[in-house]
């Protein structure tokens, strides 16, 4: 199946082995032989470019980051910021205030760095999906004093929360309506990630395939949760894994395996090197 000529990845529950930062050496190797023979490898993932440099560090391979849910796409490369959607100012601020205002644990992706307000630093890394991924927003992450103010300027391109719990969720979402600019969704647990309207990774990799002048039948992409949805509709090579989310599965066009059991290897190895 060699007119496949991109691969987006998502990283959590997908590319990665359930410590949420080693890549299984089946999905190295596949992706790696899959580059030398022309195809670009592309994250697609709801996290800032620094949270991935030890990933793509593992994968050496890397051409395009399509991060914080596809609010901004870089050349990995080059170091050009190829698209970018960031969150308004002022709904931004509003936003972050209401958060700690809450003591909703939260971190901030801005120019590709994470922010964390100071004070409240170890009861979000403490939320941290592993070990291994708390190490990596421990030493990742800016910590000011004030983050409204860090991040005057700048371009936010996600709010991640780690953690809503269900009965807040509701009155949580009316006060963001009331703020406007947010789209909402989830890719684990009861956690919420709030970008500017109208991101997703689907509309990130089709303005980066624009500038590639390539089609949906040339895209192959591996998702499994909520943040992943539309870009499984689109591409004509989508894969859910194995454990994703039943709304995953009935909108990708095929399955593979777990992510624990390297499906993104498996799948690569079939459709783009025939093996």
């Amino acid at each position: 199946m060699n007119e496949i000529r991109l691969i987006c990845l998502d990283m959590d529950g997908t590319l990665l082995d359930d410590d949420h930062a080693t890549v299984p050496q089946r999905n190295l190797r596949a992706l790696r032989t899959a580059a030398e023979r022309g195809v670009d490898i592309a994250i697609a993932s709801g996290r800032a470019w620094d949270l991935l440099r030890e990933i793509n560090a593992q994968l050496g391979v890397v051409r395009y980051g399509v991060l914080s849910n596809g609010a901004a796409v870089l050349d990995a490369k080059t170091g050009e910021w190829l698209y970018r959607k960031s969150i308004p100012e002022e709904p931004r601020r509003r936003a972050v205030s209401l958060l700690l205002e809450w003591g909703i644990p939260f971190e901030v992706y801005c120019d590709g760095e994470n922010y964390i307000q100071r004070d409240r630093k170890q009861e979000t890394v403490s939320r941290a999906l592993s070990q291994a991924f708390r190490h990596i927003l421990e030493t990742r992450s800016h910590f000011p004093e004030d983050l409204n103010r860090a991040l005057d300027g700048k371009a936010v391109e996600k709010i991640h929360l780690f953690h809503v719990p269900e009965e807040r969720r509701t009155d949580l979402l009316n006060r963001l309506e009331e703020f406007g600019s947010f789209a909402v969704t989830s890719s684990f647990g009861q956690n919420m990630e709030l970008t500017a309207l109208g991101v997703n990774k689907c509309t990130a990799v089709q303005a980066l395939c624009a500038r590639l002048g390539l089609g949906p039948e040339q895209v192959m992409a591996f998702g499994d949760a909520g943040n992943d949805l539309e870009l499984l509709a689109w591409a004509n090579w989508s894969f859910a894994m194995g454990n994703a989310t039943d709304e995953a599965k009935q909108t990708a066009r095929f399955l593979t395996g777990t992510n624990h059991e390297a499906g993104v290897g498996m799948a690569v190895e079939q459709y783009v090197l025939n093996l």
